[in-house]
């Protein structure tokens, strides 16, 4: 029985459906999307959204487990993360498959920027020097090419509402 997995990675503009027999190893998951995006296979780890760990490539895939939470696909273990606000800098390493939201939420938090409460809702993540906010269920390693270990952002704040006109 095939299965539809949403997986996301290095090289993808987003998250992409891949289908794969219930039963098959998870390394079949990073054939067919490495396949996609020209990536070499042997160099490629298989995380979960918001997993700091690879999985086990020779691990079963199920339709009950694998199919609830995005996959991503990347050639590294860990990206360092760098955000810069007004004119201080916090650093911190996630794993690729890790949530922009999950960045924020850290960015925002007593762990690094201590953003007001108030305003924390309205803050935003864009690339370094640029204002464009990133969506906030993208994970991290799509903004990370290979070679690079690294990401560096930007926490701005984004359109407030002012309320509407009649």
């Amino acid at each position: 029985m095939d299965v539809e997995m949403f997986v996301e990675g290095e090289g993808a503009d987003g998250i992409e459906v891949i289908c794969i027999k219930a039963g098959s190893p998870k390394r079949v998951i990073v054939e067919q999307f490495a396949g996609r995006h020209g990536l070499p296979v042997e160099d490629a780890l298989l995380f979960v959204e918001d997993e700091d760990q690879s999985l086990d490539l020779a691990g079963i895939i199920t339709e009950e487990i694998d199919v609830r939470r995005p996959h991503h696909v990347h050639r590294v273990e860990r990206v360092d993360v760098r955000v810069f606000y007004k004119d201080a800098e916090c650093s911190k390493s996630f794993g690729p498959s890790t949530r922009v939201q999950k960045v924020l939420d850290w960015a925002v938090s007593a762990q690094a920027f201590k953003i007001d409460p108030v305003i924390a809702p309205e803050m935003e993540l864009a690339l370094h020097g640029q204002e464009k906010a990133l969506p906030k269920d993208a994970h991290i390693g799509r903004f990370v090419a290979h070679k690079q270990h690294s990401l560096s952002l930007d926490l701005i704040r984004g359109i407030v509402p002012n309320g509407y006109s009649t």
